[in-house]
């Protein structure tokens, strides 16, 4: 009879622990049933590879870029790129011939359209990481490697005589010469398809470096706001203006935005 008792309170006790215990799991399981947050999940994951597209302007022009990153570890990337940008001198100003009507708007005094092409390779070293719920993230990049400029002439309406008398007179297109083209015969700026089969190569290097910053909830998006510094040197000087000296080196002070995506 003592055994039985024995053995009832002790399956009691096991009844009594179950009963106390089930609602706790059960509450569990149903905050565990659903859709879980990714968000916070994915944010923790240190991704190996990245790529992003960028749009920016700097101090004498604009452009656009694409790089795609590996990351070595969790403070150190290393990354490729192509950027190409259009540039001009900070002495450039457009005006337009008021001696003649519906005249267009040029640049006195420009012989090219410059852009440059950039590729390279470069390294990121991460300054203050991204709290898992978001928030902002920066980072030291710098970069350096080829570079190509290529200088398009620049064409012009000109009015030109074709007679004796003042009244014969004709709208030409000319490759601007600064000897012969002068603001009272210049009507104003040709097409820009005039010139392109005589793009000129003038290849150079270049560096740049800058902070970034990225911002955003979700690891994965990439979002981003970058302010640095450029330089592209070239060794045979790159002529823009004709009343300037030609240039070797070209500086920049950029700003980027950029978006892209992160993965493994």
């Amino acid at each position: 009879m003592g055994f039985c008792y024995i053995t009832m309170n002790k399956y009691f006790r096991i009844l009594f622990l179950a009963l106390f215990f089930l609602p706790v799991s059960g509450h569990a399981q149903l905050f565990d049933v659903g859709v879980p947050d990714t968000s916070l999940t994915e944010n923790n994951i240190l991704y190996r590879r990245s790529y992003r597209g960028s749009v920016f302007i700097h101090s004498s022009g604009f452009g656009a870029g694409f790089r795609k990153s590996k990351n070595l570890n969790a403070f150190k990337t290393r990354f490729w790129y192509a950027d190409l940008l259009y540039t001009k001198d900070l002495k450039e100003y457009k005006t337009t011939n008021y001696y003649y009507a519906n005249a267009k708007s040029y640049v006195y005094g420009k012989l090219n359209d410059v852009a440059i092409a950039r590729f390279g390779f470069g390294g990121e070293r991460r300054m203050a990481r991204k709290p898992y719920w978001g928030g902002v993230e920066v980072t030291f990049n710098y970069c350096g490697g080829f570079s190509l400029a290529l200088a398009k002439p620049i064409y012009l309406y000109v009015v030109e005589y074709t007679g004796t008398s003042p009244d014969d007179l004709a709208l030409v297109v000319r490759k601007f010469d600064p000897n012969n083209h002068f603001q009272e015969n210049i009507y104003g700026r040709a097409s820009f398809i005039d010139g392109l089969d005589e793009l000129k190569p003038y290849p150079g290097v270049h560096a740049k470096a800058g902070f970034n910053f990225e911002f955003g909830e979700y690891a994965p998006v990439m979002k981003s706001l970058e302010l640095g510094l450029a330089f592209d040197l070239f060794p045979v000087a790159v002529p823009i203006l004709a009343f300037n000296d030609p240039e070797n080196l070209f500086t920049q002070i950029y700003i980027s935005i950029a978006l892209g995506r992160r993965y493994n």
